[in-house]
């Protein structure tokens, strides 16, 4: 059956926007694109008014090259670390708040060389013109570990800037069928850069980040949750747009963020989850029984973490 007038099938919309089919489906509960389903078919057409509408306020938002110039995500190399952790200084220092930075350059980059050796991609890097600004830090945890890590949540010590108590036996490489807790450490812009810039820099960043998760589910990687403390207005917003619901805090001063990843059922997740199951490498789910938000992306500031 051919579409009506004006209307396109799932594969071209999935073309033009560059989405999964689920997200297609969350972008028409939302009311972004118009869904006609004719009687006595299960499929059914979109409006390609709407899709060219969404393709467009898409480039507006993602396609930040030209107003911005050159900029490249990707996975921080060694001789990114001193840079890394001088811009994390800038994040996070002048905050309000009691967390404690105890740890000199030197020892902070012994601690993340030695964390991007077990697992590189822990750090990523927003370059422009080779100079580092910003960064996305997640921080991949062995289940059997996470109750460790709780007792680091609980703490004073920043995990960015401070002596913690993790070594990289707590932490888990992305390899097929593992089991991973993540820790989403910071997604945050340089404050130096002027406030329009930022909002376009941190757009990418965001946009490359979501890549990134959907990505480990293509390669197989099994994500349990994730896990993220809450800094700014800005960030809360993010964190609650990927899904993420705030739970009871470890300490009153702090808004702890988790996501079971098994149970959401936001956009960035059901992405995640189709990939997972396209992976040829997927392990068969074990015998257990199944235990079965969203606002503009915010970006105004990118800091999610003030630890």
């Amino acid at each position: 059956m051919q579409p009506p007038a004006g209307y396109i099938r799932s594969k071209e919309v999935q073309e033009i926007l560059n989405v999964s089919p689920a997200m297609i489906r969350e972008y028409v509960t939302k009311g972004k694109i118009k869904h006609l389903v004719p009687r006595g078919r299960t499929h059914g057409f979109y409006l390609e008014s709407d899709v060219r509408k969404l393709a467009n306020e898409l480039d507006v938002f993602l396609n930040l090259e030209e107003e911005t110039g050159a900029s490249s995500f990707r996975i921080a190399a060694p001789t990114d670390i001193p840079t890394y952790i001088t811009l994390n200084r800038e994040l996070f220092t002048d905050r309000d708040h009691q967390f404690v930075y105890n740890e000199d350059d030197t020892s902070l980059s012994k601690k993340w060389t030695s964390w991007t050796e077990k697992n590189p991609e822990i750090i990523y890097v927003l370059k422009r013109d080779e100079e580092i600004i910003g960064t996305a830090t997640i921080l991949p945890i062995k289940p059997k570990s996470w109750e460790k890590f709780e007792k680091v949540l609980l703490g004073d010590t920043s995990i960015l800037l401070g002596d913690i108590n993790i070594s990289t036996e707590d932490l888990e490489e992305y390899k097929p069928g593992k089991h991973v807790r993540l820790y989403l450490a910071e997604i945050g812009i340089k404050p130096s850069i002027p406030n329009d810039l930022r909002r376009k820099y941190g757009a990418k960043l965001i946009a490359k980040f979501m890549d990134t998760i959907v990505d480990l589910g293509r390669r197989g990687v099994i994500i349990e949750n994730i896990t993220a403390v809450g800094a700014t207005k800005s960030g809360i917003k993010l964190l609650q747009h990927f899904g993420l619901c705030e739970v009871m805090p470890p300490r009153p001063d702090t808004r702890l963020f988790t996501l079971n990843v098994k149970e959401s059922g936001s956009p960035l997740i059901l992405q995640y989850k189709q990939a997972l199951q396209e992976s040829s490498i997927l392990l068969k789910p074990k015998r257990v029984q199944a235990t079965s938000q969203n606002e503009s992306i915010p970006t105004d500031s990118y800091t999610t973490l003030a630890t």
